[in-house]
Protein backbone atom coordinates (compact mmCIF):
# COMPACT_ATOMS: atom_id res chain seq x y z
CA UNK A 1 0.00 0.00 0.00
CA UNK A 2 1.71 3.18 -1.19
CA UNK A 3 0.44 5.41 1.63
CA UNK A 4 2.19 3.39 4.33
CA UNK A 5 5.93 2.92 4.84
CA UNK A 6 6.08 -0.68 6.10
CA UNK A 7 9.16 -1.72 8.07
CA UNK A 8 9.37 -5.46 8.79
CA UNK A 9 11.21 -6.68 11.87
CA UNK A 10 12.02 -10.28 12.74
CA UNK A 11 11.64 -9.58 16.46
CA UNK A 12 11.34 -6.79 19.00
CA UNK A 13 9.97 -6.49 22.52
CA UNK A 14 7.09 -4.16 21.61
CA UNK A 15 6.20 -2.62 18.26
CA UNK A 16 4.68 0.38 20.04
CA UNK A 17 7.86 0.97 22.05
CA UNK A 18 10.01 0.58 18.93
CA UNK A 19 7.93 3.17 17.09
CA UNK A 20 7.86 5.48 20.11
CA UNK A 21 11.66 5.48 20.24
CA UNK A 22 11.67 6.31 16.53
CA UNK A 23 9.30 9.22 17.23
CA UNK A 24 11.39 10.52 20.13
CA UNK A 25 14.50 10.47 17.95
CA UNK A 26 12.72 12.71 15.42
CA UNK A 27 12.75 10.01 12.75
CA UNK A 28 9.05 9.08 12.66
CA UNK A 29 6.80 10.01 9.75
CA UNK A 30 3.09 9.91 9.03
CA UNK A 31 2.23 6.44 7.79
CA UNK A 32 5.20 4.59 9.28
CA UNK A 33 4.22 0.98 10.06
CA UNK A 34 6.28 -1.49 12.11
CA UNK A 35 5.29 -5.11 11.34
CA UNK A 36 6.87 -7.59 13.75
CA UNK A 37 7.10 -11.35 13.22
CA UNK A 38 7.94 -12.07 16.88
CA UNK A 39 6.82 -9.56 19.50
CA UNK A 40 8.42 -10.81 22.72
CA UNK A 41 6.93 -8.39 25.24
CA UNK A 42 3.80 -6.98 23.62
CA UNK A 43 1.60 -4.75 25.72
CA UNK A 44 -2.16 -4.49 26.02
CA UNK A 45 -4.28 -1.98 27.88
CA UNK A 46 -3.30 -1.01 31.45
CA UNK A 47 0.17 -2.59 31.02
CA UNK A 48 -1.20 -6.09 30.56
CA UNK A 49 0.94 -8.49 28.55
CA UNK A 50 -0.15 -9.36 25.01
CA UNK A 51 0.91 -12.95 24.32
CA UNK A 52 1.53 -13.87 20.69
CA UNK A 53 3.11 -16.98 19.19
CA UNK A 54 5.91 -16.08 16.74
CA UNK A 55 5.02 -16.14 13.02
CA UNK A 56 1.42 -17.12 13.77
CA UNK A 57 -0.23 -13.77 14.40
CA UNK A 58 -0.33 -10.22 13.11
CA UNK A 59 1.34 -7.63 15.34
CA UNK A 60 2.05 -4.14 14.06
CA UNK A 61 2.06 -0.48 15.03
CA UNK A 62 1.49 2.58 12.89
CA UNK A 63 2.14 6.28 13.38
CA UNK A 64 -0.49 8.81 12.38
CA UNK A 65 -0.08 12.58 12.45
CA UNK A 66 -3.18 14.60 13.32
CA UNK A 67 -3.01 18.33 12.53
CA UNK A 68 -6.44 19.31 13.92
CA UNK A 69 -7.60 16.77 16.49
CA UNK A 70 -8.29 18.01 20.05
CA UNK A 71 -7.49 15.76 23.02
CA UNK A 72 -11.17 15.65 24.02
CA UNK A 73 -11.90 13.82 20.75
CA UNK A 74 -9.18 11.19 21.20
CA UNK A 75 -11.69 8.32 21.49
CA UNK A 76 -12.51 8.83 17.83
CA UNK A 77 -9.06 7.40 17.02
CA UNK A 78 -10.11 4.25 18.87
CA UNK A 79 -13.35 4.14 16.87
CA UNK A 80 -11.50 4.59 13.58
CA UNK A 81 -8.88 1.90 14.09
CA UNK A 82 -11.18 -0.74 15.64
CA UNK A 83 -13.66 -0.26 12.80
CA UNK A 84 -10.78 -0.56 10.32
CA UNK A 85 -9.79 -3.89 11.89
CA UNK A 86 -13.38 -5.16 11.79
CA UNK A 87 -13.80 -4.15 8.13
CA UNK A 88 -10.47 -5.67 7.15
CA UNK A 89 -11.20 -8.99 8.85
CA UNK A 90 -14.67 -9.14 7.32
CA UNK A 91 -13.03 -9.13 3.87
CA UNK A 92 -10.98 -12.23 4.57
CA UNK A 93 -13.07 -14.37 6.93
CA UNK A 94 -16.74 -15.25 7.26
CA UNK A 95 -16.97 -14.95 11.06
CA UNK A 96 -19.11 -12.94 13.44
CA UNK A 97 -17.23 -9.92 14.79
CA UNK A 98 -17.94 -7.38 17.50
CA UNK A 99 -16.21 -4.65 19.49
CA UNK A 100 -15.96 -5.06 23.25
CA UNK A 101 -15.55 -1.61 24.74
CA UNK A 102 -13.17 0.01 24.50
CA UNK A 103 -10.82 -1.78 22.10
CA UNK A 104 -11.14 -5.57 22.05
CA UNK A 105 -12.00 -7.43 18.85
CA UNK A 106 -14.30 -10.39 19.52
CA UNK A 107 -15.66 -13.30 17.56
CA UNK A 108 -18.53 -14.80 19.50
CA UNK A 109 -17.48 -14.50 23.14
CA UNK A 110 -13.79 -14.94 22.29
CA UNK A 111 -11.14 -12.27 22.01
CA UNK A 112 -9.20 -12.49 18.76
CA UNK A 113 -7.56 -9.08 18.76
CA UNK A 114 -6.96 -5.78 20.48
CA UNK A 115 -5.73 -2.24 19.98
CA UNK A 116 -3.36 -0.11 22.08
CA UNK A 117 -3.25 3.62 21.30
CA UNK A 118 -0.63 5.98 22.73
CA UNK A 119 -1.19 9.66 21.92
CA UNK A 120 1.47 12.34 21.72
CA UNK A 121 -0.05 15.48 23.26
CA UNK A 122 0.87 19.09 22.50
CA UNK A 123 -1.22 21.57 24.47
CA UNK A 124 -4.85 20.56 23.99
CA UNK A 125 -4.14 18.89 20.64
CA UNK A 126 -3.06 15.40 19.66
CA UNK A 127 0.16 15.82 17.71
CA UNK A 128 0.20 12.19 16.67
CA UNK A 129 -0.68 8.66 17.71
CA UNK A 130 1.14 5.37 17.90
CA UNK A 131 -1.50 2.73 17.22
CA UNK A 132 -0.68 -0.88 18.06
CA UNK A 133 -2.77 -3.75 16.69
CA UNK A 134 -2.60 -7.43 17.59
CA UNK A 135 -4.70 -10.07 15.79
CA UNK A 136 -4.68 -13.78 16.58
CA UNK A 137 -4.61 -15.23 13.08
CA UNK A 138 -3.20 -18.77 12.96
CA UNK A 139 -2.41 -19.57 16.59
CA UNK A 140 -4.14 -22.67 17.97
CA UNK A 141 -2.99 -22.90 21.60
CA UNK A 142 -3.80 -20.20 24.16
CA UNK A 143 -2.59 -21.76 27.41
CA UNK A 144 -3.96 -19.91 30.42
CA UNK A 145 -6.18 -17.70 28.24
CA UNK A 146 -9.54 -19.52 28.04
CA UNK A 147 -11.31 -16.54 26.49
CA UNK A 148 -8.87 -16.20 23.58
CA UNK A 149 -9.25 -17.58 20.07
CA UNK A 150 -7.98 -16.99 16.54
CA UNK A 151 -9.30 -16.62 13.03
CA UNK A 152 -7.96 -20.12 12.26
CA UNK A 153 -9.84 -21.67 15.18
CA UNK A 154 -13.03 -19.91 14.05
CA UNK A 155 -12.75 -20.84 10.36
CA UNK A 156 -10.44 -23.87 10.07
CA UNK A 157 -8.47 -21.92 7.45
CA UNK A 158 -4.86 -20.76 7.70
CA UNK A 159 -4.20 -17.24 6.41
CA UNK A 160 -1.14 -15.48 5.03
CA UNK A 161 -0.42 -12.57 7.33
CA UNK A 162 0.52 -10.10 4.58
CA UNK A 163 -2.95 -9.89 2.98
CA UNK A 164 -4.54 -9.55 6.42
CA UNK A 165 -2.29 -6.57 7.13
CA UNK A 166 -3.03 -5.07 3.70
CA UNK A 167 -6.78 -5.13 4.26
CA UNK A 168 -6.59 -3.64 7.73
CA UNK A 169 -4.27 -0.89 6.51
CA UNK A 170 -6.59 -0.12 3.59
CA UNK A 171 -9.45 0.66 5.95
CA UNK A 172 -7.14 2.32 8.48
CA UNK A 173 -6.08 4.80 5.82
CA UNK A 174 -9.68 5.64 4.97
CA UNK A 175 -10.85 6.07 8.56
CA UNK A 176 -7.76 7.89 9.86
CA UNK A 177 -7.69 10.31 6.93
CA UNK A 178 -11.21 11.39 7.88
CA UNK A 179 -9.94 12.26 11.34
CA UNK A 180 -6.98 14.13 9.88
CA UNK A 181 -9.45 16.20 7.88
CA UNK A 182 -11.52 16.77 11.04
CA UNK A 183 -14.34 14.60 9.72
CA UNK A 184 -15.68 12.54 12.64
CA UNK A 185 -19.16 12.10 11.20
CA UNK A 186 -20.63 8.71 11.87
CA UNK A 187 -17.61 7.17 13.58
CA UNK A 188 -19.20 6.85 17.01
CA UNK A 189 -22.50 5.55 15.65
CA UNK A 190 -20.68 2.94 13.51
CA UNK A 191 -18.68 1.90 16.57
CA UNK A 192 -21.85 1.54 18.65
CA UNK A 193 -23.48 -0.65 16.00
CA UNK A 194 -20.67 -3.17 16.50
CA UNK A 195 -20.71 -2.90 20.31
CA UNK A 196 -20.73 -6.26 22.08
CA UNK A 197 -23.86 -6.98 24.17
CA UNK A 198 -25.37 -3.55 23.50
CA UNK A 199 -28.97 -3.40 24.78
CA UNK A 200 -28.83 -6.78 26.50
CA UNK A 201 -29.38 -7.19 30.24
CA UNK A 202 -26.38 -8.77 31.95
CA UNK A 203 -24.23 -8.44 35.05
CA UNK A 204 -21.52 -5.83 35.65
CA UNK A 205 -19.01 -5.23 38.41
CA UNK A 206 -17.87 -1.77 39.52
CA UNK A 207 -16.21 -0.54 42.71
CA UNK A 208 -19.49 -0.89 44.61
CA UNK A 209 -20.08 -4.52 43.60
CA UNK A 210 -22.08 -6.57 41.10
CA UNK A 211 -25.27 -5.22 39.55
CA UNK A 212 -27.61 -5.95 36.66
CA UNK A 213 -27.95 -3.56 33.76
CA UNK A 214 -27.48 -3.03 30.05
CA UNK A 215 -25.05 -1.19 27.78
CA UNK A 216 -26.66 1.87 26.19
CA UNK A 217 -23.69 3.11 24.21
CA UNK A 218 -20.54 5.21 24.42
CA UNK A 219 -20.18 8.95 25.01
CA UNK A 220 -18.19 11.20 22.70
CA UNK A 221 -15.23 11.10 25.07
CA UNK A 222 -15.26 7.32 25.33
CA UNK A 223 -17.18 6.60 28.52
CA UNK A 224 -19.36 3.49 28.61
CA UNK A 225 -23.01 4.26 29.38
CA UNK A 226 -24.75 1.59 31.43
CA UNK A 227 -28.35 1.67 32.61
CA UNK A 228 -29.15 -0.19 35.82
CA UNK A 229 -32.42 -2.08 36.14
CA UNK A 230 -33.52 0.72 38.48
CA UNK A 231 -33.33 3.11 35.52
CA UNK A 232 -30.22 4.95 36.74
CA UNK A 233 -27.72 5.70 33.96
CA UNK A 234 -24.02 5.69 34.81
CA UNK A 235 -20.95 6.54 32.72
CA UNK A 236 -17.67 4.70 33.27
CA UNK A 237 -14.09 5.30 32.17
CA UNK A 238 -11.95 2.37 31.06
CA UNK A 239 -10.97 0.15 33.96
CA UNK A 240 -13.83 1.25 36.23
CA UNK A 241 -16.33 -1.45 35.21
CA UNK A 242 -16.20 -5.10 34.22
CA UNK A 243 -18.72 -6.90 32.05
CA UNK A 244 -19.58 -10.39 33.34
CA UNK A 245 -20.59 -12.81 30.58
Amino acid sequence: MSYFNIIKLDATASSNDWLKNKFLSGDCYDGDVIWVADQTKGRGQRDRTWQSEPLKNLTFSLFKYFPNLPVKKSFHINCAITLAVINGLEEIANIDLALKWPNDILSGNNKIGGVLIENMIKGNQIAGSIIGVGINVNQTNFKGLPGASSIFLKTGTEFDLGPVLDRILKFSHNYLEKLSNNDKSGLLSQYEKMLFQKGRVLFFRDQKGVFEGKVLGVTGNGLLEVQKTSGEILSYPHGAIEMIF
